[in-house]
């Protein structure tokens, strides 16, 4: 809620004309040309308070007068043009003119978006533009046209969304990050600006011209004409930066045109609109789409060029003064606010509402004839309108209204200087020589303030609406704030506190670090500061002056995310503080926070709204109760709906205290402020107009009883935090007119919690008897699930959607389908739902009641669709019809229909009459070819019959029972049955014909029928068949059973194989002993092992030479927790060996936990692949060193690195540091002698040695010498390789001699006759070439030794190499 406060610019010469105004985009800047008949021209310009800017010396022209100005987008730079040609500059404080190749009146000047070109033209048609991106404007370039441009437009840089608050904030809950961070600037009683930055530029313009041309000049300044109208283009502008608007007047009429822009400046008519007018002065664009234009005295149309829909201002319920006209309007983009000025002075301002239709805000009203406005200033939260009424100027600034209240007294803020005062029916008025920004009023007191000075008021002893001026003291203070006769304000950046009588009690200090405070809000002798800087503090007010209880509160520290306080407010006993706040993003949190005081401890509060996406509201006023400390007020504001929430605080925690307001949405349709909260009242502040709005349980009256009052919140706390049975005692002692919402409150309590007995309770309390009497006989019944018995109880609540959600909730379809048929047009609602699936008994249910209904009623080709989509056209539709005598209607029905269920009902129903030709036609056109073989076989035509037989089993079917009835064809009837699927049938018909081998063959091709043939079969004594058949169907036991009766050790056998260990243990011995004397011993082995006779089964197989196979095996081994079970494993595991079974041997040795063991027999297979496996799984040191040293011995590891690498980690893990010494080193020799690599070699002599190193062994030593000495004589080899192939041969020669001489006669890695190779390949132009060839071939002749060394993994490192 806001008022405008007009202040009145002053200039420095009296009796001055306003003849054009301008605001700068970003700074509150307004600049002002006026004329002098004396003096001239001039221009003056105002800062926001209407106060000249100091430090200018302003420009004065004589004899000519200002025409046109700008302001550059950013930067503080103003651009005059007058009236003879003249362009003046004002940058920083300084003036200078600007040498401009104009010398007639300036029509137009204007900058670009980003404010890097300037476009000047004047009244001969002179066109200059200029560069401006920084310092003083330079010429760019210049047309002389033959026609004068009146009107400049540039292009837009890029597109962007809509920045009104609502057009933001719709952007913000779709998700745009960058619209939250700009609706978080709108946050009242913060300093937060828009954020600037770089502005986006484009060069590009249009320009109309006297003669209805417009042109088109581009970056480079090239003029191109783009359109000729057929009038004086009288309003240019962009819309959405996508069209062009051209207003042009024809006869007295506006045509409003919009075009399409392209790249190259070209146009294509998109819309067009004609409608009378007075002026371009009375043309502006609104919102994205929208023109506003005045086309009457008193009527404003805005046309939405997107939808071609108009609306009309006013309305026909605002009434605006008698005799006035409307002379300008203008439309702020930032408040989405329309402002229209008339010729009485008066403003009116209009903005959207949640319905998205113009709703007059206020209206106000200046001293002369308006002649011009403007918005300005719309980088500030509060923009500014500039008032021109030619003799005078005004600025008017937004203003929050004033108020106060009490329960005797409402205050409300009329205008700059007036408070109104209420009581009852009662109404007088303070009028104040200040203009009041800051109020505070308690109990007999009344301070207001204008920033500068404070005004104490006293309320009169005999009249307490009258109060009287009584002191005025100065007290610069941005607000005000009282308790008893203490005053508190802030003064930046501090809290100071005085007295009534104007005497300074103190201050609340901003120490370093916290910043200036930004919200400050008191309940009773609490107050509660949040600084910029996220220092929380709280404050009590004393006689003294202001004593802190609690350190402050680091915000930062408190919340993961936070950038600032948004609103915060103490209660009444100062223990919690709840506050809101904007993340680092300065977005705002939609959760309300809640602190603990004395235990520092913060919980939060999200308000969910089930019909809207979250952070589709922010909170925006939080005000605790001023009586109970347990009760706050949160009011919540979205993009099209206000909402004010109540919250009872207990241990810390906020609960929701629900449907507080009968009807909610009536209440805070218009705009409000929520003003205060005292119990049993919320006031809110609408239309400059106090409102009490009383909770729900009280009844209507001026007096409320305190101590009803106090029992009924009692009553409310307990309901709203859960202690239903506690809400239950308290309200049983309320009584009154409204004692029975209080009861409905408690119930739909009761609903929400799922409390179906205390429910009860309420309903048997409103007096609700035949509720009462349902919920007794509910809660008795255990068939219903606790969430139905809730569900009934919302029924007798009328909370019928919250009952259909809980029935939904247990899967409870058969109640919903009662609940929603009993509301009136239930039905349909059920029959149009979407949720087919989900639903579809329900649906099929209601279309079949529907279906009755309208039967009833006599609609019955309606009722025959809804009997058909439900699927119950049969029976129900042609018994009802023959029974009416209608059977030639339901024969026209048929005769039309394709509801093959329906014709073949019409088939029998001819046939029962004895219409077989017309039954046989019915069941021809139903497809139903087991009906028409029937009836033929009836009607004896057995040829056509059996062509049908061959097209479909029913036919088959059909005929089968015909020859089984009058024919003896038994083996034909059988495999009839047997075609057509009728297994069963077949088994009976061969049974009763005694032919056995029929039921076999019957009961053989179906699983599922096998063991009803079996059956048979076994009281017939075909006991093989029987077997056979009980094994295809999965009665192993039965078909066991059967065989031991008939002695077939056959069919033993194949069922124990079926059985496995499914055998009971006392049928297992016995079939063992059965099966032992009959030669199977695997199947007599693996019974008693069964049986849990181990050593008994391992004697079998011990004597035998049946196969052990693996199966076997597992069965053999006996289970963990079997006596004896290591020996037995043994024992086992010795048998599999011997038979060459080492696999299975090593799995029983490995499952006693002998991984050694097992080793030696994976040994003995020989499978390298398994032995590497099974010793990586193990952590068996002697498994893993014996796995080692077969892969060494036997395995293939010089040509599989995998085999490698498992060696050099078994012997690591078993730490033989010796033996992995000696690998190291055999795998040098191998890289040396195989691959002649000596750099991998020396590698792997190094790796030895570190082995060597970790060894405790003594005898090590001489290993390391001979490694060492190894090492030394490759590294020797390998430098003299360097050396040649670096080009040094004799020195490599010389050197590689020596190295002969080193290993002549050793045995080692490095040779003579590999040295001498060496010298040879890369020394072939050595003078000693000869003597070392002759050398190398002395080496070859002679013998070479053949008493090489075992490969053993206990070989020493001098035997290897």
């Amino acid at each position: 809620m806001t008022l405008y406060i007009d202040t009145k610019l002053s200039f420095v010469e009296t009796n001055i004309i306003s003849t054009i105004g301008s605001w700068h985009p970003c700074l509150p800047l307004l600049a002002v040309g006026s004329y002098n008949q004396e003096k001239g021209g001039s221009v003056s310009i105002f800062q926001e308070n209407g106060q000249l800017l100091e430090g200018c010396d302003w420009p004065i022209l004589l004899s000519n007068q200002v025409t046109a100005l700008a302001w550059h987008p950013v930067r503080r730079l103003l651009v005059v043009g007058w009236d003879g040609g003249e362009l003046y500059i004002w940058l920083e404080y300084a003036w200078a003119r600007l040498e401009a190749p104009h010398n007639a009146a300036l029509t137009t000047v204007t900058f670009s978006p980003g404010g890097g070109r300037l476009i000047a033209s004047d009244a001969t048609g002179s066109v200059s533009g200029w560069q401006s991106s920084s310092g003083a404007p330079l010429t760019a370039f210049h047309h002389q046209l033959s026609d004068v441009i009146t009107h400049v437009t540039f292009c837009a840089p890029i597109p962007t969304s809509e920045t009104s608050i609502r057009g933001l904030a719709r952007a913000a809950v779709a998700g745009d990050e960058n619209a939250l961070d700009v609706l978080a600037a709108w946050r009242p009683r913060t300093t937060a600006k828009m954020r600037e930055g770089y502005q986006p530029d484009n060069h590009a313009c249009y320009a109309a011209q006297d003669n209805g041309v417009v042109l088109y000049i581009d970056h480079s300044g090239s003029c191109s004409e783009v359109l000729n109208a057929s009038g004086v283009i009288v309003f240019l502008g962009i819309i959405s930066n996508m069209y062009l608007l051209v207003a042009c007047e024809t006869s007295g009429a506006i045509s409003l045109s919009r075009f399409i822009m392209s790249d190259d400046g070209s146009l294509t008519t998109d819309s067009h609109v004609k409608m009378s007018s007075k002026n371009g002065q009375s043309i502006a664009l609104v919102a994205n789409f929208s023109v506003a234009v005045i086309t009457g005295d008193k009527v404003i149309r805005i046309w939405d060029s997107e939808t071609g829909d108009n609306d009309v201002l006013p309305n026909e319920e605002e009434d605006t003064a008698a005799g006035e006209t409307f002379t300008s309007i203008s439309f702020c983009n930032l408040s989405d606010t329309l402002c229209c000025g008339t010729s009485q002075g008066n403003l009116y301002l209009w903005r959207h509402d949640h319905k998205n239709k113009w709703k007059l805000l206020s209206s106000t009203s200046v001293k002369g004839t308006v002649k011009e406005i403007s918005w300005g200033s719309e980088g500030l939260m509060n923009p500014l309108l500039h008032v021109n009424c030619i003799t005078s100027a005004f600025v008017l600034t937004e203003q929050h209204v004033c108020w106060g209240y009490s329960q005797r007294i409402c205050m409300v803020q009329k205008s700059a200087n007036e408070i109104s005062v209420s009581a009852q029916n009662n109404v007088s008025s303070i009028m104040t020589s200040i203009t009041i920004k800051t109020f505070a009023f308690k109990e007999n007191y009344i301070a207001l303030g204008d920033g500068n000075d404070v005004q104490i008021w006293m309320c009169s002893k005999d009249d307490e609406l009258k109060f009287s001026h009584i002191r005025t003291f100065s007290w610069k203070t941005s607000a005000l704030f009282m308790y008893n006769d203490i005053l508190v304000g802030i003064a930046n950046p501090h809290i100071e506190c005085y007295s009534i009588i104007g005497t300074k009690l103190g201050i609340l200090p901003s120490i370093e670090g916290e910043g200036e405070p930004i919200a400050v809000t008191n309940t009773n002798k609490f107050i509660v500061v949040a600084t910029i800087d996220g220092a929380l503090k709280l404050a009590e007010i004393t006689k003294k002056g202001l004593r802190m209880p609690f350190p402050p509160k680091n915000c930062f520290q408190a919340f993961e995310d936070f950038g600032e306080v948004m609103r915060a407010s103490v209660n009444a006993s100062g223990s919690y503080i709840c506050l809101s706040i904007a993340n680092s993003g300065l977005a705002p949190d939609p959760n309300i926070y809640l602190w603990d005081i004395a235990n520092d401890k913060i919980s939060f509060t999200s308000i969910t709204d089930y019909h809207t996406a979250p952070y589709q509201s922010v909170p925006i006023s939080i005000l605790w109760d001023v009586f109970d400390s347990r009760l706050v007020a949160v009011h919540m504001r979205s993009v099209d709906f206000d909402r004010i929430h109540l919250f009872f605080c207990h241990e810390g925690v906020l609960y929701e205290y629900k449907n507080w307001c009968p009807t909610l949405e009536s209440y805070f349709q218009n705009d409000f402020i929520l003003c205060s909260l005292s119990s049993p009242h919320v006031v809110i502040l609408t239309h400059q107009n106090m409102k009490k709005i009383l909770f729900n349980e009280f009844e209507d009256g001026n007096e409320h009883d305190s101590h009803k009052v106090k029992e009924t919140l009692n009553f409310l706390f307990f309901m709203s935090t859960g202690l239903l049975e506690k809400a239950v005692i308290i309200g049983t002692s309320i009584s009154g007119l409204k004692s029975s919402v209080i009861w409905d409150s408690l119930a739909k309590e009761c609903v929400l919690r799922k409390r179906a007995d205390v429910g009860a309770v309420c309903l048997s309390k409103m007096g609700n008897i035949k509720g009462a009497l349902m919920m007794r006989k509910v809660m008795t019944d255990d068939s219903l699930e606790d969430t139905c018995k809730v569900g009934v109880l919302a029924i007798n609540l009328g909370m019928i959607d919250e009952a259909q959600n809980l029935f939904r909730k247990s899967q409870r379809l058969d109640l919903i389908t009662r609940l929603v048929s009993s509301k009136e047009g239930g039905l349909n609602e059920i029959i149009n739902e979407d949720s087919e699936g989900e639903n579809i008994l329900l649906i099929k249910s209601a279309q079949h009641k529907l279906a009755k209904i309208m039967w009833m009623n006599g609609d019955t080709s309606a009722s025959l669709k809804l009997f058909e989509k439900a699927g119950t056209l049969v029976p129900h539709v042609p018994r009802m019809l023959i029974a009416q005598g209608q059977a030639t209607m339901l024969a026209q029905y048929v005769s039309t229909s394709n509801d093959t269920s329906l014709i073949t009902w019409w088939g029998h129903y001819l046939e029962s009459i004895g219409d077989l030709d017309g039954a046989l036609e019915a069941y021809s056109r139903a497809n139903d070819f087991g009906e028409q073989t029937r009836l033929l076989c009836h009607m004896e035509r057995l040829d056509e019959a059996d062509k049908l037989c061959r097209k479909n089993s029913s036919s088959l079917y059909q005929m089968a029972r015909y020859l089984e009835v009058n024919t003896n064809e038994t083996e034909n009837v059988v495999k009839m049955y047997i075609k057509c699927g009728a297994i069963a049938a077949a088994i009976r018909v061969a049974a009763e014909a005694s032919a056995w081998h029929l039921v076999w063959r019957a009961g053989s091709s179906s699983t599922k029928h096998a063991l009803y043939a079996a059956s048979i079969l076994e009281n017939a004594s075909q006991n093989e068949q029987a077997i056979a058949l009980y094994q295809k169907a999965g009665k192993p036991h039965m078909a066991l059973k059967l065989a031991m009766s008939c002695g077939d050790t056959n069919a033993i056998v194949a069922a124990v194989e079926s059985l496995g260990d499914r055998v009971e243990p006392a049928l297992a011995d016995t079939l063992a002993k059965h099966l032992r004397h009959a030669e199977h011993h695997s199947q007599a082995a693996a019974l008693l092992a069964t049986a849990g006779k181990y050593e008994e089964a391992l004697d079998i197989v011990e004597e035998s030479t049946a196969p052990i196979t693996e199966e076997l095996s597992e069965r053999l081994a006996a289970p963990a927790g079997t006596s004896g079970r290591e020996v037995l494993l043994r024992r086992l595991a010795d048998m599999l060996g011997a038979r060459g079974l080492y696999h299975q041997a090593a799995k029983r040795l490995a499952n006693v936990g002998d991984k050694a063991g097992a080793m030696r027999w994976l040994i003995r297979s020989g499978d390298a692949d398994r032995i590497a496996t099974f010793a990586a799984a193990s952590r068996d040191r002697t498994a893993q060193l014996m796995a080692a040293d077969y892969l060494r011995r036997r395995a293939p590891w010089r040509s599989r690195p995998d085999l490698t690498r498992h060696i050099l980690h078994f012997y690591t893990r078993a730490k033989a540091y010796g033996k992995l010494a000696s690998f190291y080193a055999e795998c040098a020799k191998l890289e040396i002698d195989e691959y002649e690599n000596y750099e991998k070699g020396l590698e792997a002599l190094k790796e030895a040695s570190r082995c060597i190193a970790k060894s405790s062994d003594p005898e090590m030593s001489s290993q390391s010498l001979a490694l060492q000495e190894q090492s030394s004589l490759v590294k020797r080899y390998i430098d003299i390789k360097k050396t040649l192939v670096g080009g040094d041969i004799n020195a490599g020669v010389s050197s590689g001699q020596q190295l002969i001489r080193s290993v002549s006669g050793r045995p080692g890695l490095v040779t003579q006759e590999n040295v001498l190779k060496m010298l040879l390949l890369f020394a072939p132009t050595h003078p000693d070439l000869e003597r070392l060839e002759q050398q190398l071939k002395s080496l070859q002749i002679q013998p070479q030794d053949e008493n090489s060394t075992s490969e053993s993994p206990e070989q020493s490192i001098e035997e290897v190499m």
